[in-house]
């Protein structure tokens, strides 16, 4: 920050003063301060209201204090070129209570007390803030709290172009719009105050959607000052008339106004009074926060540029901390007044500069300059604002969005124009989070459904228990759950459970597997939906068993369940484990009605010998083949024995070629989380490490011999000695015609994996 207020920022500057932009900056910077000033004094005077307005004066020189720093320091330390802060209507708001709250303590709302203390109070309020902001930046934790939806923001934006519109109106008739006095608007001496506004902002309005050039603005500022003049002198009024007419404003005070108070007079704040508003004090960061995080959002929508949200947190919390010493009230980023010079060609620092100058001037010297101006040219340029508002967040975002979120940016908007912006962002807030809760409800939390006839476990079976895991395996279900688990999404997902148990008359699921690999979160809501589920189909008969759930999901559900139907839920930690135990309890199940003397276990049985008959032939005379190879292959293949439980090759150790079983069972087995799983039995014909026979090849798995067993090994110079010792290729391109070397390997009948 120092080496861009050493150099960067006032070369910029510099820069922009020798350009195009000086011009459009001036003029802007001037518009802006005027501006600043007739807002200001209305925030002054709400919070110096009523009994309190004996110190309205006061109050009034602390706010334009701490608008002209609030320019000034945003305006040097922010991003945004054309940036405008200014202390803001949100904690105004909740100062106005504030400050009654203070007087009814006191007692007595005309005297030095009760002034002293709520400008403490202000001073307070401004500090935390700017503490607040700098420390959220610092740690850079705006990311947390700005995912403020897209139709919101256009909603939010497109009330303000409906504020701006309706304030410009009020700039220009002196009095605040309602319904009743909307028929005043329409009386010929209404009319001419508001009017010639309206038809200034509206042309000006049509010309700059046709040319933009940075003389327009500054020239149509001129013409329409001097029109009005001419059109004062040519209708014989003098000044004072005009006054009193309203078409130019009325001087608030005369003479500094600024400062108010000093620290001596930190002796009359009555500090019991200050700590009991201490709780509605500490609401107004959070409050202005937002306020700063919306409307930046809103001016790096508008301006189609990103914005480190975390670097304006800490150029506003800078900006409120030197506030703070003027008594002003905690502020932020305007997202007006700010787009005003980006619209108009103005992005410059020479707005802001200009506007905190046209204050200092006015804390000196009263309110000379807005006491001539006219309230017609000031309103139209609000207008002219709201203007490009409303038909860039109403009109022309029609064809941006989706019919459902543009009805929500109309609703965001009339809810701000009826009842104010917090309304309105809440109300668009709360309507996108049942949108999106109803949007993600139907995005399916169910990845994948397999049955236990297709996804099987990677333990080894026999070849029967092949066939019976084939033919009932479809009564175990893995359904595979993906992303996060809350109770709209699993709602659809118990409906497809439930349809599921329910349409399997045929072969009803005995199992059901829930897959929570990837699932990264879950509601309290979901596991009251899970203990339904569970509750439904427990006395059924159906088993429930859950992989890799998180903790936190397992204590809840067997909280929320009886003793026993907890006991019966089977957690795992990870899908294999729990396929392994599915398919063991089918088995079990199968083998007890084959082992029965009734006439349902000897139909399963003959139908069981007639699926598996004819593979146990094939399987016979593949064995054949394999000896005749080997036979043939004999005087290349080395010959090593094992005894049962006696390890063959351990994972990672280096095989020494290609591994043939020609006697006993060997068994392939991999360790995982300290689990032993056999994967397969590797018999008579079967190969295991066949890349080993190209050359040096580390072991995948662990291989240890389940009986007494002879191995047959096919090395490296073997194979070259197969090949009459011509280089031998990869198993990607085996050699042509009729040499028998890795052809002939592929004509093994069992588990050659490459």
């Amino acid at each position: 920050m120092r080496k861009m207020m050493g150099g960067t920022v006032f070369h910029e500057i510099l820069t922009d003063v020798r350009s195009s932009r000086f011009l459009p900056g001036l003029s802007i910077g001037i518009v802006v301060s005027l501006l600043l000033i007739v807002i200001e004094v209305s925030f002054a005077s709400m919070i110096f209201s009523g009994p309190l307005e004996v110190h309205v004066r006061k109050g009034i020189g602390m706010v334009l204090a701490g608008t002209m720093f609030f320019s000034l320091v945003t305006t040097l330390f922010s991003r945004i070129r054309s940036v405008i802060a200014m202390p803001q209507d949100a904690p105004v708001a909740l100062f106005s209570g504030i400050a009654a709250g203070i007087v009814a303590t006191t007692g007595n709302a005309e005297g030095q007390v009760a002034f002293i203390t709520i400008t403490a109070a202000l001073v307070v309020s401004c500090v935390l803030t700017g503490i607040f902001f700098i420390f959220i930046g610092h740690f850079r934790l705006a990311e947390f709290f700005r995912f403020i939806p897209y139709p919101v923001v256009s909603g939010f934006l497109a009330g303000t172009g409906w504020l701006l519109t309706k304030g410009s109106l009020e700039v220009m008739l002196g009095y605040v719009l309602t319904f009743d006095s909307l028929r005043m608007m329409t009386s010929p001496g209404s009319l001419l105050l508001w009017l010639p506004g309206v038809i200034y902002a509206v042309t000006l309005f049509f010309i700059l959607q046709r040319k933009s050039h940075y003389l327009i603005l500054p020239g149509s500022l001129m013409i329409a000052v001097i029109f009005f003049y001419a059109a004062l002198t040519a209708a014989r009024m003098s000044i004072p008339e005009a006054r009193s007419f309203g078409f130019i404003f009325e001087p608030f005070a005369a003479g500094s106004l600024w400062p108010t108070f000093g620290f001596q007079d930190l002796v009359h704040v009555e500090w019991p009074a200050l700590v009991k508003q201490l709780p509605a004090i500490a609401v107004i960061p959070f409050i202005s926060m937002l306020g700063l995080l919306l409307n930046t959002g809103g001016i790096e929508l508008g301006s189609k540029r990103e914005i480190d949200m975390n670097r304006e947190l800490i150029a506003n919390g800078a900006a409120n901390l030197f506030t703070g010493i003027t008594g002003a009230h905690p502020g932020y980023s305007s997202i007006s007044l700010s787009m005003l010079g980006l619209r108009v060609g103005a992005d410059t620092r020479i707005v802001g500069l200009t506007a905190a100058a046209v204050l200092g001037g006015t804390l000196i010297f009263g309110s000379r300059l807005l006491a001539y101006f006219p309230k017609a040219v000031l309103g139209g340029f609000l207008l002219l604002l709201g203007i490009f508002f409303l038909y860039d967040w109403l009109v022309e975002t029609i064809r941006k969005m989706p019919r459902g979120d543009y009805l929500l940016v109309v609703a965001v908007f009339l809810v701000i124009c009826i009842f104010g912006y917090l309304h309105g962002v809440i109300f668009g807030l709360i309507t996108t989070m049942i949108l999106f809760v109803v949007r993600i409800s139907r995005v399916p939390l169910l990845r994948d459904v397999k049955s236990g006839a297709v996804l099987r476990s990677r333990k080894g079976r026999s070849l029967p228990h092949q066939r019976l895991l084939t033919i009932h395996g479809k009564r175990n279900a893995v359904y595979e759950l993906e992303g996060y688990i809350f109770f709209g999404s699993v709602t659809r997902l118990i409906e497809d459970l439930s349809t599921a148990v329910r349409s399997h008359t045929s072969i009803p699921i005995e199992t059901i597997i829930l897959d929570f690999r990837k699932v990264n979160g879950f509601d309290i809501s979901s596991v009251n939906n899970f203990v339904r589920l569970i509750n439904r189909f427990n006395s059924g008969g159906l088993s429930f068993a859950f992989t890799q759930s998180p903790r936190g999901f397992r204590n809840l559900l067997c909280q929320n369940l009886d003793v026993e139907t907890a006991s019966s839920l089977h957690f795992f930690d990870d899908l294999e484990e729990a396929l392994q135990w599915a398919e063991d309890r089918l088995l079990e199940k199968e083998q007890q009605l084959l082992r029965s003397a009734s006439q349902s276990g000897k139909t399963a049985r003959d139908s069981l010998f007639d699926s598996v008959s004819d593979e146990l032939l094939l399987n016979l005379d593949l064995q054949a083949k394999v000896e005749e190879i080997l036979e043939k292959l004999d005087e290349y293949l080395e010959e090593a024995f094992y005894q049962k439980e006696e390890p063959v090759l351990s994972k990672d150790q280096e095989a020494l070629g290609l591994y043939i079983v020609q006697k006993g069972v060997i068994g392939e087995i991999v360790e995982e989380a300290g689990r032993v799983t056999l994967l397969a039995d590797l018999g008579p014909g079967s190969l295991f490490c066949e890349l080993g026979v190209y050359g040096s090849l580390p072991a995948r798995f662990n291989y240890i011999a389940k009986s007494d067993a002879m191995i047959r090994i096919l090395s490296p110079e073997a194979l070259t000695r197969l090949g009459n010792g011509r280089s031998i290729p990869g198993p990607e391109s085996p050699p042509a015609g009729d040499r028998p070397c890795p052809v002939i390997l592929r004509e093994f009948p069992l588990n050659l994996r490459q």
